[in-house]
């Protein structure tokens, strides 16, 4: 009986042991990524009144079991249940919760934490923090790609805490172009198509430059970039004595602080006589003879302007000019001052772009200085072959500009072979670039490997950080040290780091929080059950102490 007493003692003890579980189970209920955690009993040891024998080889008598009575029931183990619950969408960018195996790092600049639970937040100096300032742990090194200029994390080294502060985005220069689009099969040869589109210089500013595609043949066509003119341009002036010329006689005008080589790069053109100052209507050619065909044809207050890609051009007027006079040439001083090779000058000029044979008879089909590049297409329309002799420089001007000057290789000026065409359908061009200008972080999002995607004011988004997720070979071993945070055991392994997604982690839902797995029907459930088995331990007490009394009463 004094058995029964001792064991109906230790049923109490882990029947409110279970209770007190399922008590902060149920505590738990609402609380952010909480694992819920079960009892299990195992019994203690038990007394043998007898032991088993064997059976008999001799006589036929068998054997026997043995006669134990158990001494109670203990404690086998409280095990913390890591099993998958459901999300709660919160649509805060901050907020997270892992779909799958892992836990996230927290650090309080001694110790790290790890937690399943990502209700986080950002702190007045950028770090990102999880609920009593402890900093979550990631990668934040930027490298870039050799090959691409790509920029991205390196997730190679140790996890440190991620600060989001003071993140900019520095300009890039354009140094790829890539063109989709169709060109109308049925344009006539010799007509040009005109597209314009912009570039990035190495301080951030944006240039438009026209591309000009001109029909050479059936299937085929040539290309070339020029600089766009700009609406509110600073201007430069140069003036020249005119010493008295008469009409028709070209006159050689030099001091301008670039090559001038397109018609937009002059503003006016005036005389200034003794009895005042004249403007003259201009028509501005490259090539030398059409300026020679030209001069017969120049009336009163008419002008006809070469220009080769020197700093000087040739004028000719209709009218004479007296002695005394004063030649003023006004240029539009833009940022981008041309583009090397040049092209529609003179062949004689350095720096002139190579003519094109694209049918390899050893003739040139177009001639040099007239074409950056080349353009073939087949008989069903699609691309068969680009041409480009060389590199391209989009040359700056320095009174301008203080950027560098804009490089592109040739390997980098893309036609797509699929996307772009010649059917007969409408011209349409479109120009896929790199380049950018300066930046600073506006906003962020994280997407499901745990990247910190920042959005930047220049509309550009780079990989800024990358989450560390831990896992465990043995996550039920973690030791709970309180607000929702676990430290490893000599029974959890040693954390390994990762990012999520890779090797067994989980993949992270941005905006949500991972719910409690406590379930509410089996815990009730549970209490019933351990109410009632407190309530019969009791009454062994109850019925043990009962004979007791009957023993000792046994004297009266």
């Amino acid at each position: 009986m004094m058995r029964a007493l001792y064991s109906g003692i230790s049923g109490l003890r882990v029947h409110q042991v279970q209770m007190d579980v399922i008590g902060n189970n149920i505590a738990n209920v609402n609380t952010v990524a909480f694992k819920a955690s079960r009892v299990t009993f195992q019994e203690i040891l038990n007394q043998t009144l007898r032991s088993a024998s064997a059976p008999s080889q001799v006589g036929g008598r068998g054997g026997t079991n043995p006669q134990q009575i158990g001494l109670g029931v203990s404690l086998g183990s409280i095990d913390v249940l890591h099993t998958r619950t459901g999300v709660q969408r919160t649509d805060k960018a901050t907020d997270l919760a892992i779909d799958g195996e892992g836990f996230f790092i927290v650090t309080d600049g001694t110790n790290e934490y790890y937690t399943r639970a990502g209700n986080f937040d950002i702190d007045l100096l950028g770090n990102l923090v999880y609920p009593g300032g402890l900093r979550v742990l990631g990668w934040n090194t930027l490298i870039t790609d050799p090959d691409t200029g790509v920029q991205y994390v390196d997730t190679t080294g140790a996890p440190g805490p991620i600060n989001l502060s003071n993140l900019s985005m520095p300009a890039r220069a354009t140094d790829m172009i890539r063109f989709e689009g169709n060109l109308d099969a049925n344009v006539a040869v010799g007509k040009e198509v005109q597209y314009s589109f912009s570039v990035f210089d190495s301080l951030g500013n944006e240039h438009k430059l026209n591309y000009i595609f001109t029909k050479q043949a059936p299937n085929v066509w040539s290309w070339k970039i020029v600089p766009a003119p700009q609406a509110g341009a600073e201007t430069y002036t140069v003036e020249q004595p005119a010493g008295g010329t008469l009409a028709r006689n070209p006159v050689t005008i030099g001091g301008a602080n670039r090559p001038i080589l397109y018609a937009h790069d002059i503003k006016s053109l005036s005389v200034e006589t003794p009895s005042g100052v004249n403007q003259y209507q201009f028509t501005v050619v490259n090539d030398q003879n059409e300026f020679n065909a030209r001069l017969s044809t120049l009336g009163s207050g008419q002008a006809v302007i070469l220009v080769n890609g020197t700093d000087s051009v040739q004028v000719a007027f209709g009218d004479d000019l007296p002695v005394n006079s004063r030649i003023r040439i006004e240029y539009n001083n833009f940022a981008v001052s041309h583009v090397v090779p040049m092209v529609d000058v003179d062949a004689s000029v350095p720096g002139r772009a190579a003519g094109y044979d694209w049918n390899n008879d050893g003739i040139e089909d177009i001639p040099a200085g007239q074409a950056h590049g080349v353009l073939i297409f087949g008989e069903d329309g699609r691309l068969v072959q680009s041409l480009m002799n060389s590199d391209l420089t989009i040359v700056m001007n320095p009174e301008v500009s203080g950027a560098a000057d804009i490089f592109l290789r040739r390997e980098n000026v893309q036609f797509d072979p699929i996307k772009f065409t010649q059917y007969a359908d409408a011209t349409t061009v479109k120009a896929m670039k790199t380049g950018y200008a300066a930046g600073i972080l506006n906003s962020i999002s994280i997407d499901s490997e745990g990247r910190v995607i920042g959005y930047y004011t220049n509309g550009q988004s780079r990989e800024d950080a990358v989450l560390a997720i831990a896992i465990f070979n043995n996550p039920g071993g973690l030791n709970k040290v309180g607000n929702n945070l676990y430290q490893p055991s000599t029974n959890s392994g040693y954390p390994v780091y990762g990012r999520a997604g890779v090797g067994g982690r989980g993949t992270i839902i941005a905006g949500a929080l991972e719910m409690s797995n406590v379930d509410l029907a089996k815990e009730f459930t549970d209490m019933i059950v351990a109410q009632r088995g407190f309530q019969a331990n009791s009454r062994i007490i109850t019925v043990a102490d009962e004979m007791l009394q009957e023993l000792v009463n046994l004297k009266r």
